[in-house]
C-alpha cells in the first residue's frame, strides 16, 4: 500500500492499522492475572455461579426446532495468526473453538471454522483469504482488524460473505458496508459519555478536562469535537486545546508540560498500545496530580508503566474474568480456563459471543426456511433483529445485550465500564452503555 502521510509522520496504512485494531488490539499478552479466574464453580470474587454448558440456554434462547442440529456449516475465520498480532489470532480462535464446541453440545450445528491468516493487517493476505473463501462458497465469516484494514470489504461484498468483526468493530471507515457488521464499541467515543457521567458523579473536584491523543491529522477533528461536546454538555470546562502526540512515542515531556500549563483536573488520554505506559511513567514525576482516564487496558502497557499505573482509570468494553458479569460469562470463563489453562481476555470473549451470534442468525434463517449456506439470506436474517445476547453486562440470571445500528452496522448498545487499576488489581467502578445509557455504579 502506498505511503500516504496523514498528519505528522503517520502513513495511511499505519493509521488504518491503529484504527482497525480497535485501538486496543496492540496488546501483546493476556489480561494480567489479577483480572482473571474463577474456581470451585464460582468466580473468586463474584456471586455469579458458573453452572454448566446446558445452563447456557437460560441466557441464550435456543429454537430447538430450527437449531441446525446435525448440520455442518463452514465459517471463515480470518485473523492474525502470524506477524506482531499473532497473539490475537490465537486467543480469538480459541474463543471461536470453545463456542463451536458449546453450540454442538447445546444441540446446534457443527460450525466448521476455516482459519485464514491476514498476517496482522496485511491487505493482500486479507484479499487472498476472502477470494479463497469466496471460491469455496463459504457464506459467513468472522474477521478482525476491521476486516483487515478495509481491504477485505470489497471481496466479501462481491462474494456475499456475511461477516462480523469483533476485534475492531466497524471503526470509522467500515461503517455501513454491505455484509459487514462491527460487534464491539469504538474507542474513545463510545465510552466517553459514561466516563463523564462517572466523573461528574464521583470525581466532583474535576472542573477542567484536558484531551490528549494520537496525532491523526484531520481524522482527529471529529473525535475532538465529539469529546469536547460531551465534556461541556456535562457542565465541565475544556482545560486547553487538544494536545497531539506521535503514535508510538516514548517521550511525552512536551505533551505533559503543555498539559501542565493548562492546569487540568482530569486528563482523557486517547493513546493506545504501550504508549500509555510510557506516558504514565513520565506523568507521575511531572508534578501533575490530575487523574488520568485511558480508553483501553493491556498487560504490556501496565508492565511498561510499573507502579506509575497505580490509580489510573480506563474505560471501554472491558471483559473482567475475575468478576463475571453474568451466569453465561461465568460458564465461559470456567470452560475457557479448563480448555486453555488461562483466563480469557476481551478478544477471546468477543469471538466466543460472536460465534453464538452467528448461531442465532442461523436459527432465524432456518425458521424462515432460508438457505443458511447463502450469505445474502444470512444477512437478511441478521437485519430482522439487531439485538444479541452478550457475555458482557447482565446479572446472575440474565445475559447482557449487544444491539447494532441498521445504518452504521456498528453497536448502538454495548456493555462498557470504567475501572481503576491499583496494586495489580482492576476494580470496576461503574457500568454503562453508549451515551451513558443504563448507567449504574459497580
Amino acid at each position: 500500500m502506498n505511503r500516504d502521510p496523514i498528519g505528522k509522520g503517520v502513513s495511511r496504512r499505519d493509521l488504518l492499522r491503529y484504527l482497525a485494531m480497535g485501538s486496543a488490539a496492540v496488546a501483546a499478552g493476556p489480561v494480567i492475572a489479577a483480572c482473571g479466574g474463577s474456581s470451585g464453580g464460582k468466580s473468586s470474587s463474584s456471586s455469579v455461579a458458573a453452572g454448566n454448558v446446558a445452563d447456557i440456554t437460560k441466557f441464550v434462547p435456543v429454537d430447538t426446532a430450527h437449531s441446525g442440529k446435525g448440520m455442518t456449516l463452514d465459517m471463515g475465520v480470518v485473523l492474525a495468526f502470524s506477524g506482531p498480532g499473532a497473539f490475537f489470532g490465537r486467543v480469538m480462535s480459541q474463543g471461536v473453538k470453545l463456542a463451536s464446541k458449546h453450540i454442538v453440545e447445546l444441540g446446534g450445528p457443527t460450525i466448521n471454522p476455516i482459519f485464514k491468516d491476514h498476517k496482522s493487517g496485511d491487505p493482500q493476505a486479507g484479499v487472498t483469504a476472502v477470494k479463497e473463501l469466496g471460491f469455496s462458497h463459504v457464506p459467513m465469516m468472522l474477521a478482525s482488524y476491521v476486516d483487515d484494514l478495509g481491504a477485505m470489504l470489497p471481496g466479501q461484498a462481491q462474494y456475499k460473505i456475511f461477516t462480523m468483526d469483533g476485534g475492531g468493530g466497524t471503526s470509522t471507515f467500515g461503517q455501513g458496508k454491505p455484509y459487514f457488521w462491527g460487534m464491539r464499541a469504538i474507542t474513545p467515543n463510545d465510552a466517553v459519555p459514561g466516563t463523564v457521567k462517572y466523573v461528574t458523579d464521583k470525581l466532583t473536584n474535576v472542573k477542567k478536562v484536558q484531551l490528549i491523543g494520537w496525532d491523526l491529522g484531520p481524522l482527529d477533528d471529529p473525535i475532538v469535537k465529539y469529546v469536547n461536546g460531551v465534556v461541556t454538555g456535562a457542565g465541565l470546562q475544556i482545560a486547553g486545546p487538544f494536545i497531539r502526540t506521535k503514535v508510538g512515542a516514548t517521550d511525552y515531556s512536551a505533551a505533559i508540560q503543555n498539559a501542565k500549563s493548562n492546569k487540568p483536573d482530569l486528563i482523557l488520554l486517547s493513546i493506545y498500545g504501550n504508549d500509555p505506559g510510557y506516558f504514565m511513567k513520565q506523568y507521575v514525576t511531572s508534578g501533575l496530580s490530575a487523574p488520568v482516564v485511558i480508553f483501553e487496558f493491556t498487560a504490556d502497557a501496565a508492565k511498561v508503566a510499573g507502579s506509575s499505573y497505580d490509580g489510573v482509570y480506563f474505560a471501554y468494553d472491558y471483559f473482567n474474568a475475575k468478576k463475571p458479569d453474568n451466569g453465561w460469562s461465568s460458564i465461559f470463563i470456567n470452560d475457557y480456563k479448563k480448555a486453555y489453562g488461562t483466563d480469557p481476555d476481551f478478544y477471546a470473549a468477543n469471538y466466543y459471543e460472536d460465534t453464538f451470534a452467528m448461531w442465532t442468525v442461523i436459527q432465524r434463517a432456518l425458521a424462515k426456511g432460508a438457505n443458511v449456506k447463502d450469505g445474502t439470506q444470512l444477512d437478511a436474517a441478521m437485519r430482522e433483529d439487531l439485538s444479541f445476547k452478550s457475555v458482557y453486562g447482565g446479572d446472575a440470571n440474565t445475559a447482557g445485550e449487544l444491539v447494532l445500528n441498521p445504518a452504521s452496522h456498528s453497536v448502538q448498545k454495548r456493555p462498557m465500564s470504567i475501572s481503576q487499576y491499583k496494586g495489580g488489581n482492576v476494580t470496576p467502578l461503574a457500568y454503562f452503555n453508549l451515551n451513558a445509557a443504563d448507567y449504574r455504579l459497580a
